[in-house]
């Protein structure tokens, strides 16, 4: 399975689009042009981008081009999708960094085929990659990413993105890596560890519920308290009584 973005202003081919490789088990995300791609992006990093030519508002081209520029974004290769188009514009997509074209009407197994090679030549190179090396890196990174954590943990506005450049990765790069050796994304990882700090802290300390909070990174003690419930079925304070008459027992 590989998480692809379609980019596509008719609305029906759009769909139907997204239809056919979600029947074939990819995981996608659909966006009118590419004004709204770039919105999609910072919360869907595709493996595989599937671009019309011809759009309203960010056209393909415009499109690629504003990725190929981004540090993020510019390894994802993009199949563009056109219903005509003479040799020098192909030849004009492909300087941009297009990967391969789709004439419409496309056969469904036109599309599936391309976009699976695609995928699978991708993955490929990720799986023939030395397993020493990948033990390495994926050592390096956690190591890397548990002592930054463990540092910024208490910053309410800590986000991936800043964390990436802690790091000195992309910000897709980061995200990949953090899926790949953690099997989470960035905002899971930080809440849980958040919260496991404030379970110390409620056990071991006689701080207040409010300092507790705001050690641990939470933007609010609404919401502190929110998340802490959902994690363990009862309010912070509760917590801290019963952790202390058992103690005591």
């Amino acid at each position: 399975m590989a998480r692809i973005l379609v980019v596509e202003d008719d609305v029906q081919l759009r769909e139907n689009i997204q239809e056919q490789l979600e029947l074939d088990t990819h995981e996608v995300r659909a966006a009118a042009n590419g004004r709204q791609a770039l919105e999609l992006l910072p919360s869907f990093v595709p493996d595989l981008i599937v671009c019309d030519v011809v759009m309203p508002e960010m056209d393909g081209i415009e499109f690629i081009r504003v990725l190929k520029n981004s540090l993020d974004y510019r390894s994802i290769p993009f199949i563009f999708l056109t219903a005509k188009a003479t040799q020098q514009d192909m030849i004009n997509g492909l300087e941009e960094g297009a990967f391969d074209y789709l004439f419409k009407p496309f056969l469904r197994r036109e599309l599936i085929l391309k976009v699976n090679n695609i995928t699978r030549q991708q993955a490929d190179r990720s799986r023939y990659q030395p397993r020493e090396v990948k033990e390495e890196s994926g050592f390096q990174f956690i190591t890397q990413f548990n002592t930054q954590l463990s540092q910024q943990f208490g910053n309410a506005s800590l986000t991936a993105e800043k964390m990436a450049e802690a790091l000195n990765m992309s910000r897709s790069a980061f995200q990949r890596s953090l899926v790949t050796f953690f099997g989470k994304n960035f905002s899971e990882i930080v809440k849980e560890y958040r919260l496991q700090k404030a379970t110390t802290y409620l056990v071991q300390s006689d701080q207040s519920i409010q300092w507790i909070a705001d050690r641990c990174g939470f933007s609010s003690l609404s919401y502190f308290s929110v998340c802490f419930k959902k994690a363990t079925q009862t309010s912070p304070l509760s917590f801290r009584l019963k952790a202390r008459q058992n103690l005591n027992s």
